[in-house]
């Protein structure tokens, strides 16, 4: 899952580098021009920046476990099973893996060929020999399953990892910790304090990303105040946000 945070961390510069600008920019031009559009990009892209992580921090995570090198988060006392086990995923796209089950020495048979060639199956080998030969073959099989990742992006791709609750739920899919409570404690605040001000910046963010972030209050064309200080916090927070679930997963 490395890659999932070290796209994030890409992502934040990206936003720090476009805040740079517009200070760049601020301290060469009249009062006259207004820049703070900037920084209403740079808040929309940093919350961005923390949806697209637990994307793929999440589906990652859920392939991992597929493959039996992550553990599956425990049953919670309510259900009776994990939140990953109770994806959905189309009969059509893991069709594949059931006719491999179903036909599974022809199709050890192949692999061995395609592998080890025709000599190989020629000779004559201990069944100590060929148990790892067998096992790495089935072992490739799982690790290869594109199938899956495409299921796990599809539908994940209908859903925004904003919320507080709603990111809650996607990391239950890959593990049982009491996120919030964790990540809260990592940064030295209360639970509450961090969802709150999650909830401030991503509501934030919608009123930019929604409603043009207009002031209905005012005047035609009015637009909600924002400036470099309140940005900064903003990219700060998400960040620690995201570099302490990581720690935590």
């Amino acid at each position: 899952m490395q890659s999932a945070i070290d796209q994030f961390r890409i992502s934040i510069e990206r936003v720090r580098d476009l805040i740079s600008l517009h200070n760049s920019i601020k301290s060469q031009a009249t009062a006259a021009l207004d820049l703070s559009d900037i920084l209403r990009a740079a808040l929309v892209l940093v919350v961005s920046a923390l949806d697209y992580y637990i994307h793929e921090v999440v589906t990652l995570g859920m392939l991992e476990i597929y493959r039996g090198t992550r553990s599956e988060p425990s049953v919670n006392r309510n259900a009776t099973q994990s939140a990953f086990s109770r994806f959905q995923v189309s009969l059509g796209n893991a069709s594949e893996d059931r006719k491999v089950a179903i036909d599974i020495g022809s199709w050890i048979l192949t692999e061995i060929q395609q592998n080890y060639g025709d000599d190989f199956l020629q000779q004559s080998h201990e069944i100590s020999h060929l148990i790892p030969i067998i096992s790495n073959t089935i072992l490739n099989r799982l690790n290869n399953n594109s199938w899956l990742e495409a299921e796990i992006r599809e539908s994940l791709s209908y859903k925004s990892f904003q919320d507080p609750d709603k990111i809650a739920d996607a990391i239950r899919l890959i593990s049982d910790k009491k996120l919030w409570d964790e990540v809260a404690n990592k940064m030295g605040r209360t639970t509450k304090d961090v969802k709150q001000q999650l909830n401030f910046i991503v509501d934030r963010r919608n009123k930019i990303a929604h409603d043009a972030d207009i002031d209905p209050s005012f005047g035609l064309g009015n637009r909600w105040p924002i400036d470099e200080l309140m940005v900064n916090d903003a990219v700060d927070f998400i960040e620690q946000v995201v570099e302490s679930i990581h720690q935590i997963l």
